[in-house]
């Protein structure tokens, strides 16, 4: 995996409600999310993030590999916890740059 390659601690998760249980477990520095998934999806799992006092303030990057939509990034970007509004096609370095940055603020 390449986050794991570069000496990051990965978790994952197989649907939203197992994400939004393990954040809640976990508590980790930064969620990447995807919109589409089964049970729950990106932006329920964005909002019950925001219920709970211990991750309310995990930064989140949505990963999309639906069609890019500018009404669908618009919406997750309203969300106080949503920092980056992607495709999956976008380079791994990119991505690490993000995450890289998004940790140093923390």
């Amino acid at each position: 995996d390449y986050f794991t390659d570069l000496g990051f601690t990965v978790e994952i998760a197989g649907d939203g409600r197992e994400g939004l249980s393990k954040a809640k477990a976990i508590r980790p520095n930064i969620i990447l999310c995807d919109v589409m998934m089964p049970d729950i999806g990106g932006i329920e799992v964005l909002r019950g993030l925001q219920t709970e006092d211990d991750t309310r303030n995990i930064p989140v990057l949505v990963i999309t590999g639906s069609f890019f939509d500018k009404n669908m990034s618009e919406l997750f970007r309203q969300e106080s916890n949503c920092r980056e509004f992607m495709s999956k096609t976008v380079e791994l370095s990119y991505l690490e740059k993000k995450v890289t940055s998004l940790l140093a603020k923390k």
